[in-house]
């Protein structure tokens, strides 16, 4: 089957013509693609904005107005409002309590979990005796923890996750 030069001329002519609307939607595409980067930036900064008078207006409402903290830093070239992490009191840096008044310290509660078993336990099982001897919330790191540290000064052997007395010192 020939086709004559005349439909040929067409089809390039044809596939020209496609060629170029192709180039004008990639152009187009490429306008698009910046317009909308440049919303976003846009938009970003007014979000900012309304970020900013929302914070003065709930700090204006508090009961001491007191501005936070902050400084201005260059960051890839702009400048940017950071805010300063709040400085702690010292009175409240000290460590939170965790066990209740009242009861024996921890390690004297897993040696005598151990002493009462008789023999070498796992944590879960040191927990189960603390909970149901003194403390029925204690949680279970707290003990895994305790026992791990009288492990590792050498007040309590560990050997394949048993932790057991080693008969110094108890």
């Amino acid at each position: 089957m020939m086709i004559d030069t005349v439909t040929l001329a067409k089809a390039r002519s044809e596939i020209g013509r496609l060629n170029q609307e192709l180039v004008d939607i990639h152009i187009e595409e490429e306008r698009l693609r910046l317009r909308r980067s440049r919303l976003e930036g846009e938009k970003a900064r007014v979000q900012a904005l309304v970020d900013m008078c929302e914070l003065a207006q709930r700090l204006a409402e508090a009961s001491e107005p007191v501005a936070p903290p902050l400084h201005i830093e260059r960051v890839a070239g702009a400048k940017v409002v950071v805010l300063d992490k709040p400085l702690v009191p010292a009175a409240t840096m000290g460590r939170r309590k965790l066990k209740p008044d009242g009861l024996p310290s921890m390690s004297v509660m897993i040696l005598a979990a151990l002493k009462e078993a008789g023999k070498a336990e796992k944590p879960v099982e040191i927990t189960d005796y603390v909970r149901k001897r003194w403390w029925p919330t204690v949680p279970s790191n707290t003990v895994g923890t305790a026992a791990w540290h009288l492990a590792k000064i050498g007040r309590l052997t560990l050997h394949d996750g048993y932790y057991g007395l080693n008969g110094v010192g108890h």
